[in-house]
């Protein structure tokens, strides 16, 4: 019984003693590519990275011979809401998400209720609008 019990422990010894090898391969890739710097490779542009005064800037150097900050270029592709459109929707009703974006040429909607707390950070792609539930129709519209 104890040669037994002396060669379990021994076993269980050299078996923590040994390592297992790790395969670095295995390891999930974290992260997204900026969407700026990929929307300048998609139009067939080539990055260029300068550092400034107040970091690394990211230039775009398109085909046609034009040099332009990345996010600029990217940003300018964007669909903004055009706020006259936006005012244009107070007292419509029943309107659909997509009939909000066709109207007002944002990218996203936000659809609240009256009194219903928002978060106040603006994009220019985006339209706010507040619909009574009662009745459906549009009480107030604004882009950001």
């Amino acid at each position: 019984m104890k040669k037994i019990v002396m060669l379990g422990l021994m076993v269980a010894a050299i078996s923590g003693c040994s390592t297992a090898q790790k395969n670095e391969a295995e390891k999930p890739t974290l992260g997204m590519a900026n969407p700026a710097s990929t929307y300048c490779v998609e139009q067939g542009g080539k990055l260029e990275i300068r550092k400034e005064a107040n970091g690394e800037v990211g230039y775009c150097h398109l085909p046609n011979g034009q040099v332009i900050e990345e996010w600029a270029l990217f940003r300018a592709s964007q669909s903004k809401c055009v706020a006259e459109q936006a005012t244009a929707l107070i007292g419509q009703s029943n309107l659909t998400e997509a009939q909000i974006k066709q109207k007002t040429s944002a990218k996203m909607v936000r659809l609240v209720q009256p009194g219903q707390p928002v978060t106040m950070d603006y994009r220019e792609d985006r339209v706010t609008v507040t619909v009574d539930p009662k009745t459906n129709k549009v009480v107030q519209a604004s882009c950001g």
